[in-house]
């Protein structure tokens, strides 16, 4: 399953509820506010890299917010068409709001 979260985790629990119920198998996305978790040595970048799943951040909102020079090694950064080979990839998608 892919795991969209767009949040900043600094204003909402979206992604510690995702981190909660999320399966080995399953990848997570952070889109729009949400990349601020992907950046190294923040509070979420421990639980994220424990998390045991794959992490993408999109490109686009990086560099939006002035993070490129920031992405934690645990996170992949991917640009719009890798967004849609992970949303063709995934059978199921759960967005965390």
């Amino acid at each position: 399953m892919l795991h969209t979260i767009s949040t900043s985790p600094f204003q909402t629990q979206a992604l510690q509820r995702c981190l909660r119920y999320i399966g080995h198998n399953d990848e997570i996305l952070l889109i729009q506010d949400a990349v601020s978790a992907g950046i190294e040595k923040n509070i979420w970048s421990e639980a994220i890299k424990t998390s045991g799943v794959k992490i993408y951040l999109l490109e686009a909102d990086l560099a939006a917010r002035g993070l490129l020079d920031k992405v934690g090694k645990f996170a992949e950064v991917i640009d719009y068409k890798g967004f849609v080979s992970l949303t063709v990839k995934h059978e199921t998608h759960m967005k965390w709001a």
